[in-house]
């Protein structure tokens, strides 16, 4: 059997090969930008999501175990520390990967329509956006440190500034392919199960096919300070998905999308796919 852990900026996610999964919100990346550090208490949340991660494993004789971070291990100053840190305390080796490869990794594991396609991997530390003309090969990848928890520490509950300073933000992808849009990552899952109003979180619900209207018309729900109570599948993620919206948003009218797909799978799924053939 094997086992994927992406160790992310908001939360660190665990995928078995036989479709169990486990997901614990730890804000590793909080307050990065002004430290440019970890944060502590993200580091013990994190270790000790991971120390329960391997003891799963054990219990189900895992023999292969690919643990991964991003943006936040990437960027930080003592991302090397934690990750030594991480496999003296737990035996996991963390494997910081490149922009490039964490782009390649979402454009594989996505749910997505056959040929053309531009997946967007909104993450807590940065927003990947790759296209491609078969769905297989990129043929245009850009990374940016936009994750919702770099706008959440960044704007401090200012939605107005953020929404006004997004379009410059975004500029910096240049010329975006248009072609179908697939949206990968915590929130914009979260964001789907908002607009379906679902009761209860449902993967195969939000893997699906929305319009830019519809995030639109629930703009004002995501973005309102009661959005745990109208909205009560969204509680973990409450303080970071109005950022989330205002990223998705901002990028749907950058490319000038009026609908977009929602893909629950990415990274997790090709690593344990094997796609790009990472291994420890």
């Amino acid at each position: 059997m094997k086992a994927a852990i992406d160790i992310g900026s908001n939360s660190v996610r665990l995928a078995f090969d036989d479709g169990t999964t486990a997901s614990v919100i730890t804000q590793l990346a909080f307050g990065i930008e002004k430290s440019g550090m970890l944060s502590p208490s993200g580091v013990t949340a994190t270790v000790a999501a991971l120390k329960e991660f391997k003891a799963m494993c054990d219990e189900k004789n895992v023999t292969d175990i690919f643990a991964f971070a991003t943006e936040a291990v990437r960027r930080a100053y003592d991302g090397e520390e934690f990750c030594k840190k991480v496999l003296t305390e737990t035996g996991l080796t963390v494997n910081i990967l490149s922009p490039e490869q964490e782009a390649e990794l979402a454009l594989s594991g996505a749910n997505k329509p056959i040929g053309a396609v531009t997946v967007c991997d909104l993450g807590g530390g940065s927003l990947e956006v790759i296209s491609s003309k078969d769905g297989k090969t990129p043929d245009y990848i850009k990374s940016l440190p936009l994750g919702v928890v770099v706008l959440k520490n960044t704007y401090n509950g200012d939605y107005r500034r953020a929404i006004d300073t997004l379009p410059n933000m975004l500029s910096e992808y240049g010329d975006i392919p248009q072609r179908p849009v697939v949206l990968c990552g915590g929130s914009a899952c979260n964001i789907a199960a908002a607009i379906l109003n679902l009761k209860y979180y449902d993967k195969a619900a939000v893997t699906a096919k929305f319009t830019a209207k519809q995030l639109d018309d629930i703009m004002p729900i995501l973005l309102s300070p009661k959005l745990k109570q109208f909205r009560p599948i969204c509680e973990k993620r409450a303080d970071t998905i109005p950022y989330g919206a205002i990223i998705l948003q901002a990028l749907l009218n950058y490319i000038g999308a009026t609908e977009f797909y929602v893909s629950d799978s990415s990274n997790l799924e090709a690593v344990l796919n094997s796609e790009l053939g990472i291994k420890n």
